[in-house]
């Protein structure tokens, strides 16, 4: 039987160091992977500055040809996460992580986010490409969910 390559690729990116230093750091774990679905948890800083983190459901159909759809997710619901859980923090914590009419993160990389409002048009640093990787996704997952740690510093030093 031949394997698809979109599964093959996902493989090779959970086995690659960009990869794997983020699961070192603490920066993500994998909760399931049976392709083409993938479940990670995120860390996260609360705007209270305490720790916490986020699951993600990752589509992956045809990747990386077609831009994984990315949404935040209730692992114990089973179902996206509801909007009163979502995280919360600046502008930028607010807009990617909104309950939007297609309930996905609201990122220029994301397979539905792009085309809409012409946002990977209008940030091509971030939008997809098939070159982009996994872990560059959830670089920029945790740096959001992030912020709110560099916000915490700046007001305990003030």
């Amino acid at each position: 039987m031949i394997k698809d390559p979109a599964a093959q690729r996902v493989e090779a990116e959970l086995a690659s160091p960009a990869f794997a230093d983020g699961v070192g750091a603490g920066r993500w774990r994998v909760i399931v992977s049976a392709f083409p679905t993938l479940d990670i948890m995120i860390a996260a800083t609360e705007p209270d500055g305490r720790a916490s983190e986020y699951g993600f459901r990752f589509e992956l159909s045809n990747f990386p040809a077609t831009a994984p759809r990315v949404r935040i997710w209730d692992f114990n619901a089973n179902t996206a996460l509801a909007a009163p859980a979502r995280p919360k923090g600046g502008r930028r914590v607010q807009v990617a992580f909104q309950n939007w009419s297609d309930d996905t993160v609201y990122r220029p990389w994301e397979r539905n986010t792009g085309p809409h409002n012409s946002i990977a048009a209008n940030s091509p640093h971030f939008a997809w490409r098939p070159d982009r990787t996994l872990a560059f996704i959830l670089e920029d997952l945790h740096g959001i969910l992030n912020l709110n740690a560099r916000a915490h510093r700046v007001r305990a030093a003030a």
